[in-house]
């Protein structure tokens, strides 16, 4: 008996720390949501004091079979991290960072991924309520973002200004007034470029994927939430309305349609590999060829660029807009030491080799090129294959709610998709420094749900269902 209350004692002071360490997670992933521009140095150190307290807390139930199959992600991201933490593009596109901060690009990437797989443990840690936070953080930046953007302007001034500019001391903005938008970025509101702006109301409008799924009845105040959160993503989106947001809208409505497709047909696995397979089997194909038209040294794909510019949907397409021809001219001399390594270190925008500003490609998966090197980029990618492959397993066969399981599927795969279009590295419209890729607050948030999902996809039913039983028995015993 006095066993049986030890044991009953330290079980309730592990799940009443647990409950405290879930509080936090909820406190860390609701700070980052609220995007405070240049702070990752402050983000990293909060990854470690919360991976820290996770593994104190988590420790004795980590099954090692499952950490071993989770560093199939983990390693290539920590590698991909590494290698961009070590190249002279990080320090210098940042303004000049000191050692410390460049350290933290690797350990932040890895223990927010870690931090996500850990908090999966904790009984008390609710992947609704994490979700709730994460969108409600979003939708208070988002909100701020407008009402600071419709002090300076009207709604839809991006069309009524579109070809206006202000001028600053008899100089002209370098952006016109229908580019532009004002955000808060770290702790003052700034002047930015309206393709970074739209990347946060856009992955703030996913959250209408949970209306399809909570019943209004019977849980009226997450509907309510939701219905707020996508609305005014919905408003922020139409009161910036461009040609840039109009393919945004193009491209979230049919990524959520086709998350919403996948749900209704009766969740098949099959269904979900076919639309995704089909889908990574286009993107590489135009990978594949963007990279044999880039290259000017074989002789032949100088008739195979001729033949494309003579159409003007194919030349539209693959060469004449500033996502592929940037592309293009990443892909030029890819297995040069420049592009093995990342960008070496040099005067921002003079030294560099080929000009950073002339590569800079706004497609994330491109730019990893520039940031960690040809090694880094495909470290990256395979890190990434690792997580997609159990987050598709998760959405077929975990127990979660549908509403939980899509708006993950919505907020990860809504970034990574709306990033190829929206990633812009120069935010900051009267400043040259950057905003990489491997510091956005929301690929950090999305590595945190990655991590959370790669347990959750290999996790079996809970026990919990057992305990009612036991205590009939003890019951009938009794009696």
């Amino acid at each position: 008996m006095e066993n049986n209350q030890e044991v009953k004692k330290k079980r309730l002071d592990l799940s009443s720390y647990g409950t405290v360490v879930a509080f936090l997670c909820l406190e860390v992933l609701a700070f980052v949501s609220f995007y405070l521009g240049h702070s990752y140095l402050l983000y990293g150190i909060l990854s470690v004091v919360l991976a820290i307290l996770l593994v104190l807390v988590t420790l004795r139930q980590i099954n090692k079979d499952g950490i071993t199959s989770f560093a199939f992600f983990l390693f290539p991201l920590f590698i991909f991290g590494l290698l961009t933490a070590l190249s002279g593009f990080s320090f210098a596109s940042l303004g000049g960072i000191s050692i410390a901060e460049t350290v933290f690009i690797p350990i932040g990437l890895t223990l927010f991924a870690l931090s996500g797989y850990l908090s999966s443990h904790i009984k008390t840690f609710k992947i609704q309520t994490a979700l709730m936070v994460i969108y409600g953080a979003l939708a208070l930046f988002v909100f701020i973002n407008l009402v600071a953007t419709m002090v300076y302007y009207v709604p839809f001034y991006t069309l009524i200004y579109r070809n206006s500019y202000i001028v600053y001391h008899g100089k002209p903005s370098p952006l016109p007034i229908g580019s532009m938008a004002y955000m808060l970025y770290g702790f003052q509101i700034k002047e930015v470029t309206l393709t970074y702006w739209t990347l946060f109301p856009s992955l703030l409008f996913t959250s209408v994927i949970a209306l399809f799924f909570i019943k209004y009845k019977e849980n009226k105040r997450d509907f309510l939430i939701y219905l707020g959160f996508s609305i005014l993503g919905f408003v922020s989106l139409l009161f910036t309305i461009s040609k840039i947001t109009l393919i945004t809208d193009v491209v979230l409505i049919l990524g959520i349609t086709i998350i919403l497709l996948c749900a209704k047909l009766n969740k098949s696995r099959r269904v979900i590999d076919g639309v995704m397979i089909g889908l990574g089997i286009i993107f590489v194909l135009f990978v594949i060829f963007e990279f044999v038209i880039a290259q000017k040294s074989w002789g032949w794909t100088n008739g195979l660029r001729n033949t494309i510019s003579q159409s003007a949907l194919l030349n539209r397409l693959f060469i004449a807009n500033r996502f592929s021809n940037n592309v293009l001219v990443i892909f030029q001399d890819l297995f040069s030491t420049f592009k093995l390594f990342g960008c070496p270190v040099g005067d921002y925008g003079f030294n560099y080799p080929n000009g950073v500003p002339q590569v800079i490609s706004n497609l994330w998966i491109f730019d990893n090129l520039m940031s960690s090197g040809l090694f880094g980029a495909i470290f990256f990618i395979i890190a990434l294959f690792f997580a997609l492959r159990r987050f598709f397993k998760y959405i077929a066969k975990s127990q979660d709610l549908d509403a939980n399981k899509y708006l993950i599927a919505g907020f990860v795969l809504g970034f990574f998709v709306l990033s190829l279009v929206l990633l812009d590295v120069y935010p900051l419209v009267n400043s040259i420094n950057m905003s990489p890729f491997f510091i956005s607050s929301p690929l950090l948030i999305s590595l945190f749900l990655l991590g959370y999902t790669y347990h959750k996809s290999s996790e079996k039913v809970e026990e919990v269902v057992s305990e009612p039983k036991e205590e009939k028995v003890d019951e009938i015993i009794a009696a």
